[in-house]
């Protein structure tokens, strides 16, 4: 099984937003297409501010989308410059547990090396362990009586 990543041109668009739905149904979370075709569109188009990857597998002679990630950059007076916020990680159901997210994340740490970032930040439900235990692999720790707190504008 090789894994890929790839920014997706305006043929893979609607591939990005069917993944983009099928995190949100998983997620429980409502999708509302306008808003989230225009925030990859502003991402796509400003590379200074985030990448967003499909995630490819090619396996028995076949190539497949199986999911997305977006990083977003910005600055941290705590980490102490630049850093990359995983923003959204998704991987088909049927592909987890696989090692396509093992190879997915040290992708992801070179390609915030390359854009100066000091560190990487990314969020995890509490509740999902399997999730936690897996970025803690890869030497991510989680902030003890941390709790990230968002206000819609």
């Amino acid at each position: 099984m090789i894994v890929s990543l790839r920014r997706p041109d305006a043929d893979a668009f609607e591939t990005l937003l069917t993944l983009s739905h099928e995190q949100h149904d998983h997620e429980a979370l409502p999708f509302d297409r306008t808003p989230v075709a225009a925030t990859f569109n502003t991402l796509l188009s400003q590379p200074e501010r985030g990448d967003v990857f499909l995630i490819d597998v090619e396996h028995e002679g076949e190539t497949e989308t199986i999911g997305f990630l977006v990083v977003a950059y910005s600055f941290s007076v705590e980490n102490g410059g630049s850093v990359g916020v995983i923003d959204q990680f998704f991987i088909q159901q049927r592909w987890r547990r696989q090692g396509v997210g093992s190879q997915v994340v040290p992708h992801v740490e070179a390609r915030a090396k390359e854009k100066e970032c000091v560190a990487v930040i990314l969020e995890v439900n509490i509740g999902n362990k399997g999730a936690r235990l897996f970025y803690e692999q890869f030497d991510y720790q989680p902030r003890r009586q941390h709790c990230i707190m968002t206000k819609r504008l």
